[in-house]
């Protein structure tokens, strides 16, 4: 049998149906390879454990004090709630603990009693911003009015002047750094997140932050309402910090550790 090969050229249809066929296939292959890792025009969503990764480039916000002792900072944001915060007074109390407080402004103002209680304790207390909102999505005239409202309730009910300011979510950007910084304000984040914003239970804070405490660690909790468990895992974080050979300090006193 004869067999003879006719040679004409690909109808044009079918080599643009081909190509976006090898497309879709290297795509799907990629996926398949390396997951979340292929971004495609856009950034890698963030994970709890990449929300504040340091971005080469970028400037930087405190999240830990470089320091050869073994000492960490308990640190708790306030911006709503009148039952939490109490509570979480009475536990610092009762261990003999001293803690720093980041409040936001309106919760200043509405619970002045509370913020004099934290003064009267020894606490240490810093800024949360005023409204509870991504700072990196504004420019820095509504960036400066947000720290300037937060620092003005704040410096009204306390008299105390802050210098940290923690920006609500941990959001930050140049810009919100710059602007922080060019109002007397260093901003910081933290190195451990406990989790206790998810009420993940009791254990899971606890053992978060025994788990990943660390020299010069700033542990980031709440004391707002929406926290439910964080009073609760706290005795345990702080025996089981101390039971790990930890000095449990304000922000302060854990600078100045850095300095000897």
């Amino acid at each position: 049998m004869l067999f003879v090969t006719i040679k004409r050229p690909l109808p044009t249809r079918f080599v643009l149906l081909l190509a976006v066929f090898l497309i879709l296939l290297a795509g799907a292959l990629g996926i398949a390879l390396f997951g979340d890792r292929l971004v495609l025009g856009g950034n890698l969503s963030s994970t709890e454990n990449e929300r504040d990764i340091p971005v080469a480039g970028r400037l930087q916000p405190m999240r830990k004090v470089e320091t050869a002792q073994k000492a960490v900072a308990l640190t708790f944001d306030i911006s709503w709630g009148d039952k939490t915060p109490p509570l979480i007074l009475d536990v610092l109390r009762g261990y003999n603990v001293k803690g720093t407080f980041f409040l936001s402004g309106p919760w200043v103002s509405r619970q002045p009693a509370f913020v004099q209680a934290i003064k009267a304790d020894g606490h240490q207390i810093e800024s949360h911003g005023h409204a509870h909102i991504n700072l990196s999505q504004y420019p820095a005239e509504r960036i400066a009015d947000e720290i300037r409202k937060a620092d003005a309730a704040i410096s009204q009910v306390s008299g105390v002047k802050a210098k940290y300011i923690r920006p609500p979510n941990g959001d930050y950007n140049d810009t919100v750094i710059e602007t922080a910084s060019a109002a007397g304000y260093t901003v910081i984040t933290w190195g451990t997140d406990s989790l206790d914003w998810k009420n993940p239970g009791v254990e899971v804070i606890t053992k978060r932050v025994l788990d990943r405490a660390h020299n010069g660690d700033v542990i980031l909790l709440h004391a707002s309402d929406t926290c439910k468990q964080t009073h609760l895992a706290l005795p345990a974080i702080i025996q089981g910090l101390r039971d790990r050979g930890f000095t449990l300090l304000t922000l302060d006193e854990l600078v100045e550790t850095s300095k000897k």
